[in-house]
């Protein structure tokens, strides 16, 4: 009796995991990402990045005149963390910038 009940929960379990593979696949293939981190344009492709963020990296490179250094890129990510974006972001780091050049 045991092992006949122990076979129909294992089963109701098995086909139950098949229905929640197919629903999560059906979703991911609806949010597919080939990768990532690809370079599209010239651009690094990830989360949190948009449009606005990258052209204001760019601007950055272009005020500096090279490419940020580790405490630089911290500042930076962590201003995007915060949701930061588009001209704000930029101003936001500079201000980051003088304060951690004074310090």
């Amino acid at each position: 009796m045991e092992l006949i009940l122990s076979i129909i929960i294992a089963a109701a379990f098995l086909v139950l995991m098949i229905i929640m593979f197919i629903l999560g696949y059906k979703e991911a293939l609806k949010t597919k990402v080939e990768d990532p981190l690809a370079l599209t344009d010239l651009e690094i492709v990830g989360e949190g990045w948009d449009k606005d963020t990258f052209i204001e990296f760019e601007k950055i490179i272009d005020i500096l005149g090279r490419e940020p250094n580790e405490d630089e890129m911290r500042i930076f990510l962590n201003l995007v963390e915060e949701g930061y974006h588009g001209d704000t972001l930029l101003h936001k780091f500079l201000e980051e910038l003088k304060k951690h050049q004074h310090h």
